[in-house]
Formats: C-alpha cells, structure tokens, sequence
C-alpha cells in the first residue's frame, strides 16, 4: 500500500498556516480565508474568475460566493469583461488595497518568525511546495471524475 502521509500531512500544514496566518492578520482585520483571494486579485487584477480559480485553485462555485463576499465587504468590485460581455472582470477596491497593504507587515512578521525555525531556506521550502502544487493541479486536471463509492459497504 502506498504512504499516505502527504496528504494528511499537507492538511495538517494547512491548518498551521491557517492559525498562524490569522493570528499576525487579526489586528488588521483581514479574514485568512480572505488572504489569498484578495492576493490573487490584486497581483492580476483586473482578473476573470476563471483566472482566478485556475490561480489558487478554489472551484468556480465556491470562488463566486467568496467573491459576492468581497464585494458586500467593500473590498473587491466586478466591472464588465470588454472582451466577452457575458462575463466580468474582479478589482480591488480602495479600501481592499488598503487592508491588504495594511497585511504586509504583519504578514513579514509571519514569514520572519516561521523561518527561526526552519532547518533550510524559505526559498528551499517554497520551490518544492510549488512542485507539489503544480503536481497536484495536473493530477485534478487529468483525472476522471469520481466514481462514487459506498462506504458502508467497504466498511462491513
């Protein structure tokens, strides 16, 4: 049987980023689950949700409701796709740019401490996390889709 310990171990990094993340972010009043969405925006704007789910790897129904938050939040506004009128594009609005400004040296405090205890270097760390992000879309990208299984029966 294969180790599967990467994905549980993925998760649970996942949820240590999350806490610490949130900790430095709560002074600023940037919601973590926020974080990388506004990011993504800001680095692309102005940006499809398609380019955004395709970016960070949220579901397109999933992102729509994240977005609608942004938007009622004050931070994000949709303005009309030029290239395709059925669709639109996502901005940061001033008061978005702001707070995710505000982030940023809460955000180096984060990396500062997190790197103290780290055996190698952050950038050693970060190549192979994009690795695996890379590997991990693919792996979505040219998967079937799943079969559904009934967990009561393997479970008798």
């Amino acid at each position: 049987m294969t180790d599967r310990h990467l994905f549980l171990t993925a998760t649970t990094i996942a949820q240590y980023v999350a806490q610490i993340v949130e900790k430095h972010l709560a002074p600023v009043g940037l919601p973590v689950h926020l974080l990388a969405l506004t990011t993504h925006i800001r680095d692309h704007q102005p940006t499809s949700p398609s380019a955004i789910s395709a970016a960070s790897g949220i579901p397109m129904t999933t992102l729509r409701d994240k977005i609608e938050r942004l938007v009622a939040q004050g931070l994000a506004r949709r303005v009309p796709n030029p290239e395709d009128r059925r669709s639109y594009l996502v901005t940061l609005t001033r008061k978005g740019e702001i707070l995710l400004r505000a982030a940023d040296p809460a955000l180096l405090e984060a990396y500062l401490a997190l790197e103290q205890h780290l055996d190698r270097p952050l950038a050693e760390y970060q190549r192979h996390l994009d690795a695996l992000a890379t590997a991990l879309r693919e792996t979505l990208a040219h998967e079937a889709p799943a079969s559904s299984v009934d967990v009561r029966a393997s479970t008798q």
